[in-house]
């Protein structure tokens, strides 16, 4: 019985994580769309999620606002002495390490405490360094 019990407990709260879907996660997956630009990261990811008050937005380097992420982003180096943004090579740039919560990170996940990028917003920000992380 004690196992029962157990057993019902873990499929409870694995199944009551999975809610509805925010409007957060709807601005997330909607960076699935379009060729992958910096525009568009800018836009979907970083202008609803990083380049907050608080956080990227003004106290927390890098600076992720719309007139600065850019350049404080590619081929900048991170803390750990790693790229955050290596042009045509996401697996060795930090930020995006930092988003999928890679082994290599310092610190935890961005954002911290979620929302989590969806998987297409993730494959929005590898798309645009993998065409070299241009400036468009």
């Amino acid at each position: 019985m004690k196992g029962l019990i157990v057993l019902v407990a873990l499929v409870w709260t694995g199944t009551s994580c999975s809610g509805p879907t925010t409007s957060t996660d709807m601005v997330f997956d909607s960076a699935a769309e379009g060729p992958a630009t910096f525009a568009q990261v800018q836009e979907t990811i970083f202008d609803v999620s990083c380049a907050l008050s608080g956080c990227h937005g003004d106290s927390a380097w890098p600076n992720l606002s719309a007139e600065q992420a850019y350049d404080n982003i590619v081929r900048l180096e991170s803390s750990r002495g790693m790229a955050l943004v290596e042009p045509s090579d996401p697996d060795n740039s930090y930020l995006y390490l930092k988003l999928l919560a890679d082994a290599d990170i310092d610190g935890v996940r961005m954002p911290p405490n979620g929302p989590y990028l969806t998987p297409a917003a993730l494959e929005t920000v590898r798309t645009w360094i993998e065409k070299g992380a241009p400036n468009d």
